[in-house]
């Protein structure tokens, strides 16, 4: 567990809260701006291959129920889609590393490629390596309008876990500047292990299944709820704000009231889904 700065569990309630694209304003510029773009320039795409490229990467990743997977999975999907761009046997190997390993990181491909010394490994880690190094460069993200101030009244009622995929330093970075560090009772990144794992570890502490809700902005912040038998509440891609303000004042109480049941849970992943289709 990352950062753990508060084990009492003074409060009943816990509110676990994805980072990237969810409350802090980031998910799309870093694709835009990175993803994409080093794709583009790693593997020497054309001009007039470019924009469908690039569009195709943006619509994967975050305007369709593939938002928010692993990097290397949004590779694979681009390259496989887009075959002129890779040898097919190497491309195998790639989905089988990709499909098989414990850990989708370039530490891990990095492995591979060792082991196998293909083009496809290295020209990924490259790309990888361009993202990051593309991401550093940007702009420090800010959070949707609504989110400090429905943090700020979720921190009086319950207990709040940042729950991210994101690397640590970064999401400490955001939070802090955005006032909203101290807020936090629990940091998990992606060195944690999966969404999944983390609020399970959560849960292993005490906390109430059923007081427990998970607010993200993909299907695999839902699956990561589900899998634990907890609550799950979506902010829409492009209505991030009208989300958050819609969780302040209508789902939050519902939630503390221990209002928030099946019903109302459908209605929200059914509205997820049109969103993201």
């Amino acid at each position: 567990m990352s950062n753990l700065l508060n084990n009492s569990m003074n409060n009943k309630f816990l509110v676990c809260i994805d980072s990237d694209g969810c409350a802090i304003d980031s998910m799309t510029v870093k694709h835009e701006k990175a993803f994409g773009p080093a794709f583009v320039e790693v593997w020497n795409v054309t001009n007039e291959k470019k924009i469908p490229i690039l569009d195709e990467w943006n619509k994967l990743n975050l305007y369709s129920l593939t938002r928010g997977i692993n990097r290397f999975q949004g590779l694979l999907a681009i390259l496989t889609s887009n075959p002129e761009f890779v040898d097919h046997k190497q491309l195998i190997t790639f989905e089988k590393w990709v499909k098989t390993t414990k850990a989708l990181s370039a530490e891990s491909l990095r492995e591979k490629y060792e082991e196998t010394g293909l083009e496809i490994m290295a020209k990924a880690l490259e790309w990888s390596d361009l993202v990051n190094a593309k991401i550093e460069a940007l702009p420090l993200a800010q959070p949707f309008d609504g989110v400090k101030e429905t943090i700020e009244l979720i921190k009086t009622k319950a207990d709040i876990a940042v729950v991210s995929s994101a690397n640590f330093a970064a999401i400490k970075e955001e939070w802090e500047k955005c006032g909203l560090f101290k807020s936090v009772d629990y940091f998990f990144s992606q060195a944690d292990g999966s969404k999944s794992e983390c609020i399970s570890r959560l849960l292993s502490e005490g906390y109430n299944q059923e007081k427990t809700i998970m607010v993200g902005d993909a299907l695999g912040d839902y699956k990561a709820a589900e899998n634990n038998q907890v609550w799950f509440f979506p902010i829409l891609v492009s209505k991030e704000s009208v989300s958050w303000l819609d969780l302040k004042y209508t789902y939050l109480p519902l939630f503390l009231n221990q209002q928030f049941n099946e019903k109302v849970q459908e209605e929200l992943f059914s509205n997820m889904k049109e969103n993201l289709s």
